[in-house]
C-alpha cells in the first residue's frame, strides 16, 4: 500500500476572483494506492474543500475507487463512489462514478450518475478528447430555488443589482443538455469556445413576480439547439457563428401581464430560428412563428444590425387570425376584462402583413366576414375587404388603394346600411377616394369628401420611424385632425323618433354639413349646418366644441330659427297644441359640461305670418305657468273654450349666471306679453316674473312634460 497526505490549512494567497481554480483550498488531503491489491484500489480523503462565493464548502469528502485498472498506458475507474457534505446545505452526498485516461491518445472521459440535490437529482457526463470536449448535464425534479445563489453571482450587478424577478421566482426542472466545445490551448491562442448545444427541459410549477406582473402554475416545454453555422478555415479557429433553433410547447398555467390576464390552454406553440454572426453583430431571424392551430399564427423574419443605434434593419410579419370568435373567448375575454373593452365580440377572419425596410414601413390587412359587437354602442356586421398603408409622407412610394364594404354598421344606436368605402392612406394622412353615400333609415349620409390627417400623432416614437421627425418640425402639427364635407338626404323623423324612442315626430330631418373639422380635443364648423326640420329650416352658425368626448366639454354656436312649424313642434313635445309658424335666435349660447350656461335667446311669431293662429286651453296654462302664473282659464267662463285666437306669441331669455332675464312680444308695465290675443274668443298670457333662476325655468319644463299640468314655486 502506498500513501501520501497533506495539509493545506494555511491562508491562502490574494488571487484574482475570477479565476476560479487559484481560489480552491484543500485541507488534509489524504491519498491511498493499494498496489498490491487484484484489482488496484484508490481511495482519496479530503476534510474540507473550501470553494469561493457562491459555492459552498464540501466537507468529509470520500473518493473510492475499488476497481483501477492500469491497461496500456490508460487509467480506468470503474463502479467508483464518492461522499460529501455540504453542496446543499448539510445535505449528505453519495453517487458513483467512473472515469477513463489515456494519456497516449489524449482522452479522459468521466461520468457522474445521479447525484441526489435537495429533492431532485443530478447526472454529469464528459469525455476529453485533444482539444475537443463533449458534455451532458441531467436534472429531475430539480428546484430553481437552489440556481438562485449562482443566477445572482453572476448574472447581477453586485453593485445595484434588481434581484426582484429572482427572489420570487421558483420552479421545478427536469432537463437534459448535451454540449460539444473547443478547449483553450496553444493552438487557438487559449480560447475556448462553445460548438453546439442541445437543451430539452420541462418547466413545472413556474410562478413569478416583478412589480405588478405575475405568472402562477405554469408549466412548459423548451427544446433548444444552438450549433455553429459557418466554415471555417482552421479547426480551431473560433467560427463566431452561431444559430438557434428554440421550440416551446405546452404552456398551461396562469399569466397576469401589464394589466392582462392570460390563461395559456396548452395548444399555444412558439418556434424560432436565430442566425447570429459575432463578428459583425449581426442577428437573422430566419423563423419565428407563435400559433394555436387553427385559431391564429404569427410569422415573422427579420434582420438585426446591433452596430446601428437603430438595430433593425428589416422586418416582415404576418398575423392570421383564423377563428375570431375562439380568439376572444380563449385570450381576449380575460385580456380586456375591467376595460372599456369588456364585452368586446369578435367572429370571422383577419390577415395582416407589415414590412419594414431600413426606415420604409408598409402595411396590408384583409378582413373577411368580420363582425364586431361591444355592449350596445357599437356593432359590425360582415366586413370585408383590404387596407394598404406605408410611411412615406412624400409619396414617393405608391400604396394600392384601400376598399371596405360592410353590411350593416351601428354606432350608439344608429344604424347605417351596406356601404363601401375607397380610401387611400399614405403615412399619417387618409383621404377619400370618391363620394359615398351611407344608408341611414330611408335616407343617407352623403360624404362629399373626408380627410384625417396627422393619424400617427399618438403614438410612441418606436413606431413612427422618421416619420416622427416630420410630424414634429411640422408647425400645424396639432394631432389627429378629421375633416368632413357633406348632407345628410333626407331622413323620416318618424323612423328616427321611433328607433331611439322620442316623443313621435312628424316630417324629415335633412341637413347639409359644411366642412368640419375635429382636432384631437377640438371640433369646428367651418360654415353654417343647416337642419330641415318641423316643416322650417335650423343654421347652426360659428359651431365650436371644445373636449367634445368629455363630460366636461364646452359648446359655442349661434343658431337661428326659421318658419317652424308650431303645430308639429308642441305636438311631439305634448305642449298643447298651438297653430302657426315662429322664427328665432339663440345668440351666444354656451354650454359647459352640456348644461347651459349663457344665452341671449328668443323665439316669436314672424311678421306677416299668414298662417292659422289658434292656441290650446293646455298649451295657454303651460305657456302661463312659465311666466309665474297658473289656473288663469279654471277661474273664467274662458275655460269653456277649447281653443283660441291669438295675434302674436313670443318669449325671450338672456341667461347669464345661472339667472334668466325674461321678456315676451311686447311689454306692459312690469309684466310682459307671452301671447297677445286675437279675435273672438280672445285670452292675453302675460308673464309677471322678469328674472327666473334657471333651475327653476328647467323643473317647470319637466314638470310640463311630465304631468301636462303647471307646477309652480
Amino acid at each position: 500500500m502506498l500513501g501520501m497526505a497533506k495539509n493545506t490549512s494555511q491562508a491562502p494567497s490574494t488571487v484574482q476572483n475570477s479565476d476560479f481554480l487559484k481560489q480552491l483550498q484543500l485541507d488534509q488531503l489524504t491519498i491511498e494506492l493499494d498496489l498490491l491489491s487484484d484489482p488496484t484500489q484508490l481511495t482519496i480523503n479530503l476534510n474540507q474543500l473550501k470553494l469561493p462565493e457562491p459555492y459552498n464548502n464540501l466537507t468529509n469528502i470520500s473518493i473510492s475507487c475499488p476497481q483501477l485498472s492500469f491497461i496500456h498506458g490508460a487509467i480506468h475507474c470503474l463502479k467508483g463512489k464518492i461522499h460529501f457534505l455540504g453542496l446543499s446545505g448539510t445535505q449528505q452526498n453519495t453517487t458513483n462514478f467512473s472515469f477513463l485516461y489515456d494519456p497516449q491518445q489524449d482522452t479522459l472521459h468521466f461520468k457522474l450518475e445521479s447525484m441526489n440535490i435537495g429533492a431532485g437529482e443530478l447526472g454529469f457526463e464528459i469525455q476529453l478528447h485533444k482539444q475537443t470536449w463533449q458534455s451532458k448535464i441531467t436534472l429531475k425534479h430539480f428546484s430553481f430555488a437552489l440556481l438562485k445563489p449562482y443566477l445572482k453571482h453572476y448574472l447581477l450587478d453586485k453593485s445595484n443589482g434588481n434581484s426582484e424577478l429572482l427572489d420570487n421566482t421558483l420552479a421545478n426542472i427536469d432537463l437534459e443538455l448535451t454540449s460539444s466545445g473547443i478547449l483553450g490551448s496553444k493552438v487557438n491562442k487559449n480560447t475556448a469556445w462553445l460548438k453546439s448545444a442541445h437543451l430539452q427541459a420541462k418547466l413545472t410549477k413556474l410562478s413569478y413576480q416583478f412589480g405588478d406582473n405575475m405568472a402562477d402554475n405554469l408549466a412548459l416545454n423548451i427544446d433548444l439547439n444552438v450549433h455553429q453555422g459557418a466554415k471555417k478555415s482552421h479547426p480551431f479557429e473560433p467560427e463566431n457563428h452561431y444559430q438557434l433553433a428554440l421550440k416551446l410547447n405546452k404552456i398551461t398555467g396562469e399569466i397576469l401581464q401589464n394589466d392582462s390576464y392570460i390563461v395559456p390552454t396548452g395548444k399555444e406553440e412558439l418556434s424560432a430560428v436565430v442566425q447570429y454572426d459575432a463578428n459583425n453583430q449581426l442577428v437573422k431571424i430566419t423563423h419565428l412563428t407563435l400559433q394555436n392551430k387553427g385559431i391564429f399564427t404569427i410569422k415573422s423574419k427579420a434582420h438585426i444590425n446591433l452596430k446601428k443605434s437603430t438595430p433593425l434593419v428589416t422586418t416582415e410579419t404576418q398575423i392570421t387570425l383564423s377563428n375570431l370568435e375562439k380568439l376572444t373567448s380563449l385570450y381576449l375575454d380575460n385580456i380586456f376584462s375591467d376595460t372599456q373593452y369588456e364585452g368586446l365580440q369578435l367572429s370571422g377572419r383577419f390577415k395582416g402583413i407589415i414590412k419594414k425596410n431600413n426606415d420604409n414601413v408598409e402595411l396590408a390587412t384583409e378582413f373577411i366576414d368580420f363582425s364586431a359587437a361591444l355592449n350596445e354602442q357599437f356593432s359590425l356586421v360582415d366586413l370585408n375587404g383590404e387596407i394598404h398603408w406605408n410611411n412615406d409622407d412624400q409619396k414617393k412610394h405608391p400604396v394600392a388603394a384601400s376598399k371596405l364594404l360592410w353590411q350593416e354598421l351601428s354606432l350608439n344606436h344608429l344604424p347605417f346600411s351596406q356601404v363601401e368605402l375607397n380610401f387611400a392612406i399614405h403615412h399619417d394622412y387618409l383621404q377619400l377616394n370618391k363620394e359615398v353615400d351611407i344608408p341611414l333609415f330611408d335616407g343617407a349620409l352623403h360624404i362629399n369628401s373626408l380627410e384625417i390627417s396627422q393619424m400617427l400623432g399618438n403614438l410612441p416614437d418606436a413606431y413612427k420611424q422618421v416619420t416622427d421627425k416630420q410630424v414634429k418640425n411640422s408647425p400645424t402639427s396639432t394631432g389627429l385632425t378629421i375633416t368632413i364635407d357633406g348632407f345628410i338626404k333626407p331622413v323620416s323623423l318618424a323612423l328616427l323618433s321611433e328607433h331611439f324612442g322620442w316623443p313621435l315626430l312628424d316630417g324629415s330631418l335633412s341637413a347639409v354639413i359644411p366642412s368640419t373639422t375635429y382636432n384631437e380635443k377640438y371640433l369646428k364648423v367651418g360654415g353654417a349646418l343647416m337642419l330641415q326640420v318641423f316643416d322650417g329650416i335650423i343654421i347652426i352658425k360659428d359651431l365650436e366644441i371644445v373636449e367634445p368626448l368629455q363630460s366636461y366639454a364646452q359648446l359655442f354656436a349661434n343658431i337661428d330659427l326659421n318658419n317652424l312649424n308650431l303645430q308639429a313642434l308642441t305636438k311631439t313635445y305634448n305642449f298643447g297644441e298651438i297653430q302657426g309658424r315662429v322664427e328665432g335666435k339663440l345668440s351666444g349660447l354656451e354650454l359647459s359640461a352640456w348644461a347651459p350656461v349663457a344665452v341671449d335667446a328668443y323665439i316669436r311669431t314672424p311678421a306677416n305670418d299668414d298662417s292659422s293662429h289658434k292656441i290650446s286651453q293646455r298649451a295657454i296654462d303651460n305657456l302661463s305657468s312659465l311666466g309665474g302664473a297658473s289656473g288663469l282659464l279654471s277661474r273664467s267662463f274662458l275655460s269653456f273654450f277649447e281653443t283660441f285666437r291669438y295675434d302674436k306669441i313670443g318669449l325671450s331669455c338672456k341667461l347669464k349666471n345661472n339667472i334668466c332675464r325674461m321678456s315676451g312680444v311686447e311689454r306692459k308695465g312690469d309684466s310682459y306679453y307671452i301671447v297677445k290675443g286675437g279675435g273672438i274668443p280672445r285670452i292675453d298670457v302675460m308673464g309677471f316674473q322678469r328674472q327666473v333662476n334657471w333651475q327653476v325655468l328647467i323643473s317647470r319644463l319637466k314638470a310640463i312634460q311630465s304631468a301636462n299640468e303647471a307646477v309652480i314655486e
